[in-house]
Parts: structure tokens; C-alpha cells; sequence
């Protein structure tokens, strides 16, 4: 686990000695937002390994600030590694504890002086969004990105923050009863960019609420994560949150590790092929090329041999099925797909194959039949109700794309095989209209909320 948010400085000396020895958790940023608990966080980085720190001053704080703290910060920063961010910095317009100019001002100091150093920054704001928005694009924070952190903003803040490259915390404040509008953006949260914090001592998860809270506490938040999100297990929303805050902390080997198969709430995934040949809008290859699916970067320098794969799968029935599926179509490499497919069938495995549906583009129609036997399911790549909207958001170099897909799918019902058709609900697609399309093609339906991957 990696707590991207805590206060270790003020946690009771206890829970500081549990927190410290908890092997759980790989790394802990803890945050400094006034000249006394940027010392403390600093001293408590530099004791401990896996300790690392953002430091920066609170909107609480604004009124107090000189430049002369500012130039503080900056000279502290510049010499030590362990501080990963600036903040926590931004705008309190709840409690008004400072003016409220005053805090724009510092605000965008800060923010500046993180560009100036090249480090992302952590985003303080309540009652506020629009103005954060404003200075987040005035000042260009896009330069450098960052963390929304403690989130409970509506999902257009959330978009809004995402665009610009931000990554987005969520709490404790998820667990409570009142919070379903707050779940029901983490619902919609790009995959990509969730984080996990505790704010430790405070915003105790909700089974100890009341109690002062400590990191171990974020285990709570992760389970709600992990119910909240399709295909998820305590132990992905775990991976995917840790991995997620090395690409945006710099941590370790930043999470950008290849990675041939990966393994998602008892299913095995193989990572067959990097090409495509679609260019979806909605596709993370074709926006920000951010590989990241529930913490595993899912992309290789090169297609892995059979012997590769098969070596990597080990015991097919260990899993609840083995899905081709990755940042490519494994069609592509239908030889390949075969072997394995049968080699995991004679073992007693069940394979699915997550496909664009368009095999018949480059392979003639009667291929299909060789995998009989060897595919159980395939889920294909619907995307849209009619031609023009496919061809809008898919985006294919053939003319009769949405043709061949449609194809694909009816010739695959027909010779027997399980077939899902999906679409993501991306802007524009009428998913009661895909539903009922894939429906008069034989095929079962299955909805995918855009930005969720995995």
C-alpha cells in the first residue's frame, strides 16, 4: 500500500510506531503545510526509508505567508531528494480562515514555484472548484499535474481536474453513509488516475469513525474502492492505487515495469501484442499513452514469443479464466493466440479473447472455425450503435469496419462460440441502441464505463 497523503507528524506516538512497522505498506507520503510540520516532515523523511514528503503551505496558512517563506521552501526543496511534491497548497473557501485573495495569491506562488522545480503539486480545495480550476489553467499546473487530494467534489470537477493531468485522492470520507454521490464519482474515476490517502489523524474511515485515524485505516478505503469499481478485488484497487502514485511520485521503479501477463481479481491477462489496428478516441493509447491498467503498465517493447507466455501462465486453472487482452488486438497474432488458447484448453483453462472484431479484415472468414474448441467467449468491441458513430469514435483506416464487426460477431454466433458485445459510454454513443443492436445479432451486452479499464 502507499498512503499518498497522511500527517505523520501529529498521529499519537503509538500509532506512529505501528504505522512505521507496518510492512504493509511499501511507501507513505507525509505532508508539511506550515514552517513547523514542513521541519517535522522533512525529519520524518529523511529518518525512514520509505518515508518521502510533500511540503507547501495550506490555505489555512495564506494569511501568515511572506515571500520570504516562499524563498524558504524553495532553497529547502531544492536540496532534498525526499521531497516528491509542493503542497499541500490551494483554495478553503468553508472556513475562510485566511482572505480569500490571499489565498489565490499564495496559491499561485506556489504553484509557479512548482514549476520552477519541476515537482507535481498537492491540491487542497473546498467550496471552491471553479476558482481552482481558474488558477490551475492560468498558471499552468498542467506543466507539472498533480493530485486532487481528499476529493469530494462533483464528477464535472473531477473531469475537469483530469484533463489537466491530475490524479485524483479519495479518503475515508467514501466509507461514509452520506457519501454516495461522492462513490458514485469514484465510480466514474479514470482507473488511471486513482489514489488512496487516509489524511491521518484525521477523516477516520466509517467502522473507526471517532477514533483519531492512522494509515492502517486505509485499508477501509481500499475496500470500498474495490466494491465500487467492475472487475475488482481488495488486491487490485491495492496494486492499482500503489502504482499509480510511483508514476505520479516518482517512486521506485515508477511504475512503468512490462508486463506480459498480469493478473486481475482471479483472472489471468495476456499481453499478446501491442499493435491495433483502431484509433479510438476513447482509447488511452491514442490521448495520453498511459499504460497503466489496476496497476500493472501494460505494454512491452516487443510481441513475447509463445514459449514466453505459456512459461508465464503456469497453471491455467488456477484462474477463473485466461483473457487475451491488452493495448493491441491478439487477433494480430492469430498463430499465436492459437497455440496458446489450445495449450491452456488441454490443461483444463477457460479462454476468453477481448477483440475489435476485426479479424475478417485481414484474415478470411473461414479462420474462425479453427478456434473452435479453443476460445470460450469472445467479448467484442461493439463501441456504437450505427456506422457513423463508430467511425466517428473508432476511427478505422476500413471504410467497412462497422461492417466487418457486425459480421464478426453474427459468423461467431452462429458457429456456436459465447459472445459479449461491449460498448463504452463515451459521448455521443446511445447505449440503449448498442444494447439492442447486439442483441438482434445473438450476442449477450455488456456496458463499460469510459475511463474504467481493467
Amino acid at each position: 500500500m502507499i498512503d499518498t497523503h497522511c500527517h505523520l507528524d501529529l498521529l499519537k506516538k503509538e500509532d506512529l510506531e505501528e504505522t512505521l512497522k507496518d510492512k504493509e505498506f511499501e511507501y507513505l507520503i507525509t505532508v508539511g503545510y506550515d514552517i513547523k510540520t514542513i521541519k517535522n516532515a522533512l525529519k520524518l523523511a529523511e529518518e525512514n526509508p520509505n518515508v518521502y514528503c510533500a511540503v507547501g503551505f495550506h490555505p489555512h496558512e495564506a494569511d501568515k505567508v511572506k515571500d520570504e517563506d516562499l524563498e524558504w521552501l524553495k532553497e529547502l526543496v531544492k536540496n532534498h531528494p525526499k521531497v516528491k511534491a509542493l503542497g499541500e497548497m490551494g483554495l478553503d473557501f468553508y472556513k475562510d480562515y485566511s482572505d480569500r485573495k490571499k489565498q489565490e495569491e499564495v496559491f499561485r506562488k506556489q504553484v509557479n514555484l512548482a514549476r520552477e522545480l519541476g515537482l507535481p503539486i498537492v491540491v487542497h480545495s473546498r467550496n471552491a472548484e471553479e476558482e481552482t480550476l481558474r488558477i490551475l489553467r492560468e498558471e499552468r499546473a498542467y506543466e507539472v499535474g498533480g493530485v486532487m487530494h481528499c476529493f469530494t467534489g462533483s464528477y464535472e470537477f473531477m473531469k475537469a481536474c483530469v484533463d489537466l493531468g491530475f490524479y485524483i485522492s479519495y479518503s475515508g470520507i467514501i466509507t461514509y453513509p452520506n457519501a454516495q454521490s461522492l462513490r458514485d464519482v469514484v465510480k466514474r474515476t479514470p482507473t488511471t488516475r486513482l489514489l488512496a490517502e487516509t489524511d491521518a489523524p484525521f477523516l477516520a474511515p466509517q467502522p473507526v469513525r471517532g477514533k483519531p485515524n492512522k494509515p492502517p485505516y486505509m485499508r477501509y478505503t481500499l475496500e470500498v474502492i474495490a466494491q465500487l469499481l467492475p472487475n475488482c478485488s481488495f488486491e487490485d484497487a491495492e496494486r492499482m492505487t500503489s502504482e499509480n502514485a510511483k508514476l505520479l511520485f516518482n517512486l521506485g521503479n515508477n511504475g512503468k515495469k512490462e508486463t506480459i501477463t498480469y493478473v486481475i481479481n482471479n483472472r489471468l491477462y495476456i499481453n499478446l501484442t501491442n499493435k491495433c489496428n483502431l484509433h479510438c478516441t476513447f482509447c488511452q493509447r491514442e490521448r495520453e499513452r498511459n499504460f497503466m491498467v489496476k496497476g500493472y503498465w501494460v505494454w512491452v517493447s516487443r510481441d513475447p514469443a509463445v514459449e514466453e507466455v505459456i512459461r508465464e501462465i503456469g497453471d491455467p486453472t488456477r484462474y477463473e479464466e485466461i483473457v487475451f487482452c491488452g493495448y493491441g488486438e491478439p487477433t494480430l497474432r492469430f498463430s499465436a493466440l492459437k497455440e496458446i488458447a489450445r495449450w491452456v484448453k488441454e490443461r483444463g483453462g477457460k479462454v476468453r479473447v477481448d477483440t475489435n472484431g476485426l479479424m475478417f479484415t485481414f484474415l478470411p472468414k473461414e479462420k474462425l472455425k479453427e478456434l473452435k474448441g479453443l476460445v470460450d467467449v469472445w467479448s467484442v468491441s461493439l463501441n456504437a450503435p450505427d456506422k457513423e458513430t463508430y467511425d466517428r469514435i473508432c476511427r478505422p483506416v476500413q471504410p467497412d469496419a462497422f461492417e466487418k464487426v457486425l459480421e464478426f460477431i453474427r459468423t461467431a454466433v452462429k458457429e456456436g462460440f459465447q459472445v459479449v458485445a461491449t460498448a463504452v459510454d463515451y459521448d455521443g454513443v446511445d447505449m440503449k441502441r448498442a444494447e439492442e443492436l447486439a442483441k438482434s445479432l445473438g450476442a449477450r451486452f455488456r456496458g463499460r464505463v469510459y475511463e474504467v479499464v481493467g
